[in-house]
């Protein structure tokens, strides 16, 4: 799970989540070496004294604090016959493709708390090599590579590039299908990445 994943689950902002993990990260580092000792009793005794009980917190943030930029409603003249694509759109828009926005969504990494002199196993890191498990999982998930199926031009479209994913409750994620049709209409069992990044779309937590 990252910062923007658990924020929209429990409606908190990004920064919120991040300063919880790295003070808890902080607080598990100096319990562990003896600095401190965690005084549980007495926060649930002020808790009772004040009337707070972890039913009774109610916070909703936004994610952001930024607000974006939105200007005024802009009309663009295309010709019917014309391809005109979402990538085309952002150009004119002077913004970031929205499928962009996704792939980054979906390959966020967890956050990383940056503290002086604290443990490595008490806070989040980036893998550098998967593990033995890890590696087992990700070759579960069939080849690397994207396996064409076939091609049928008459469900070829100019505009549009269709994802089917399997989403079936006995299907487990290494039976999974993920098929591709592309504009030119190849129909593609998508490849090990793309499989990991359409699960990161479909299933979120």
């Amino acid at each position: 799970n990252t910062p923007r994943i658990l924020g929209a689950k429990y409606f908190i902002s990004i920064k919120r989540v991040e300063a919880i993990i790295k003070l808890k990260a902080i607080e598990h580092h100096m319990v562990n070496a003896g600095e401190i000792v965690v005084q549980r009793s007495l926060t649930a005794g002020m808790e009772s004294i004040l009337g707070m009980s972890k039913d009774s917190v109610s916070v909703t943030e936004k994610l952001v604090s930024e607000m974006p930029r939105v200007s005024t409603p802009r009309f663009h003249a295309v010709p019917e016959e014309q391809e005109f694509t979402a990538t085309d759109a952002a150009e004119v828009l002077g913004r970031k493709p929205y499928q962009h926005i996704l792939d980054r969504l979906a390959a966020s990494k967890p956050f990383v708390v940056d503290y002086e002199g604290l443990d490595p196993k008490f806070a989040p890191r980036p893998m550098v090599k998967p593990s033995k498990s890890e590696a087992a999982r990700l070759e579960s998930l069939g080849p690397a590579e994207e396996q064409v199926l076939g091609k049928d031009e008459v469900l070829a479209s100019r505009r549009w590039k269709f994802v089917f994913t399997d989403i079936g409750k006995k299907a487990s994620m290494a039976d999974r299908q993920v098929l591709i049709r592309d504009n030119d209409g190849t129909l593609k069992r998508a490849g090990r990445d793309y499989k990991l990044k359409r699960y990161g779309q479909v299933w979120k937590h």
